[in-house]
């Protein structure tokens, strides 16, 4: 075998290193943006999504009917200049949820949420999906966990992101 013919092909493994590492992280940057007025696009669901949570907004957690007032309240101030938002379904949230993603929550836990998401939030998200007439579902970030809670109670410092259809 000549040298010529043990080297042709080289450049395959750079190649491939390079499209490993960077195609992915390009892609999820191509898939999340942010709009003029803080809101997350999700390209590939159609979703715009509130950057921030309640947590942020110095609401230290809730149960899932004032999961309800707070959305009313920021439809209300005309929030992202829309007043249709909503509580995610447990189905959205799995959807823009990745293990291997940075964004940290209040405590400092990895919460898989997409850089574009402001770290600091918190750790279990109410959703708009119910289990029963007392009981709704709630989605832990950290480990994809879903669990369903009394409406009732906020015992886990419970947060709101807000969703609505961006299309």
């Amino acid at each position: 075998m000549r040298v010529r013919d043990k080297f042709r092909h080289a450049w395959l493994i750079p190649a491939l290193l390079i499209a490993v590492l960077v195609i992915p992280a390009w892609a999820e940057s191509a898939r999340f943006t942010v709009d003029s007025k803080g809101a997350v696009l999700d390209s590939l669901t159609g979703l715009m999504w509130q950057k921030t949570d309640s947590y942020h907004d110095g609401i230290k957690g809730m149960n899932w009917y004032q999961a309800l007032e707070y959305v009313d309240g920021k439809n209300s101030e005309n929030f992202g200049g829309y007043n249709d938002w909503r509580l995610p379904t447990l189905e959205e949230l799995k959807k823009i949820w990745d293990a291997k993603r940075p964004v940290e929550s209040k405590d400092g836990d990895p919460i898989g949420l997409p850089e574009v998401f402001t770290s600091g939030g918190s750790y279990y998200l109410w959703t708009g999906t119910e289990r029963n007439l007392d009981n709704a579902w709630y989605f832990g970030l950290g480990q994809r966990e879903d669990y369903w809670n009394l409406k009732d109670l906020g015992d886990l410092d419970q947060g709101v992101k807000m969703v609505r259809k961006a299309r």
